[in-house]
Order: structure tokens, then C-alpha cells, then sequence
């Protein structure tokens, strides 16, 4: 009789081990290929973009004149809206025969643009003796922002409130304002 060496049950354990070994081996690898093959990477593009404008600029036309006032025992204001029209309040009196004028600036820059308008809070005048009034409550036309037209332009007036004291010194009385314009 021939024995089968599969028979023997030493060789048994032994072999059924070695396949067991190799069946592991074999499915760890399948495993392991698994595994990365879920791991899959992807890739895109978006675009970038940047868009390059005029500078914006503003240029004066002419400052804002208040015109001939006169002061009295009393304090008082002189104001003038972005129309031209002026109004006087408590002891100060208007000349109508010289006008006063709002500020008026010409804004340019990219065609229909919008842009930020920023106004002084006040203005010291001082006159060649060294006496002084302030300006303030600056108003504009249009508001706080405007818009270019197509062209790229648009005027821009500026109105304010002169402060005139009792007595005030005469005199011709100047300063300088700023008027700041940056897009939004």
C-alpha cells in the first residue's frame, strides 16, 4: 500500500499551515491594493483674474466764497448749500450785492465708477492779521459717494458753514480744505 504524504498527519499540520501562511499573504496583498486603490487623488483649475482701472482723480475748479459778510455783537453763521444759495443765522448779515459760490470739483476716473467721497470736519480761515473762523458742517452734491458717468467724469459741489464771531475782525480770511475721492 502506497501512503499518500498528505496522509501523514505531521505533513498535514505542516502543509495546511504553509497554505494557511500563503492564503494570509495573498489576501493581505488584495487588502492592501485595495486600500490605495480607494484613495484616489483629483485635480482642477480655477481661474485668476485682477482687473486694472484709471486711477481716479479729482481736480478743483474753484474753492468755496462765502462773499461780503458783516459781524455784530452777536455771533452768528453764514451758509452755503451745493446750489449757490446762502443763509445767515443769529447777528451776522449777508452783502447781496457779491455772490457766494460752493465748491466745485470735477471727479474722473473709470467710466460709471463708484467712488467714496470723504469731507473735512472743519477748516481754520485766518486772515493776514492772524484772526480766525472756522468752516465746518461740509455737505456735498452727490452725498457721501457718487458715480462717473459713461465718460468718466462727474462734477462734484461742496458746500459748508462759516462760523463768524461777535465783532469779528475784518478782513479777507482764507484756508485750505480737503476733499478726498477713492473708489468703492
Amino acid at each position: 500500500m502506497k501512503t499518500d504524504v498528505t496522509d501523514i498527519p505531521a505533513i498535514k499540520t505542516v502543509w495546511n499551515s504553509q497554505l494557511m501562511a500563503s492564503l494570509s499573504v495573498v489576501l493581505l496583498g488584495a487588502l492592501f491594493f485595495w486600500q490605495h486603490q480607494t484613495a484616489e487623488a483629483a485635480t482642477t483649475t480655477a481661474t485668476v483674474e485682477a482687473n486694472i482701472v484709471s486711477t481716479i482723480n479729482i481736480a478743483a475748479q474753484n474753492g468755496v466764497v462765502f462773499g461780503d459778510i458783516s459781524s455784530s455783537s452777536s455771533s452768528g453763521t453764514v451758509s452755503i448749500d451745493t446750489s449757490g444759495s446762502r443763509t445767515a443765522t443769529g447777528g451776522v448779515t449777508i452783502n447781496t450785492s457779491t455772490s457766494g459760490s460752493p465748491a466745485n470739483f470735477e471727479v474722473s476716473g473709470d467710466p460709471n465708477g463708484l467712488y467714496d467721497i470723504t469731507l473735512p470736519a472743519s477748516v481754520v480761515l485766518t486772515s493776514g492779521a492772524g484772526d480766525n473762523m472756522t468752516v465746518d458742517s461740509f455737505i456735498s452734491t452727490p452725498d457721501s459717494n457718487g458715480q462717473l458717468d459713461a465718460g468718466g467724469t462727474q462734477n462734484l459741489g461742496v458746500g459748508a458753514r462759516l462760523n463768524v464771531g461777535s465783532f469779528q475782525p475784518f478782513g479777507a480770511y482764507s484756508g485750505l480744505m480737503s476733499t478726498t475721492v477713492e473708489y468703492n
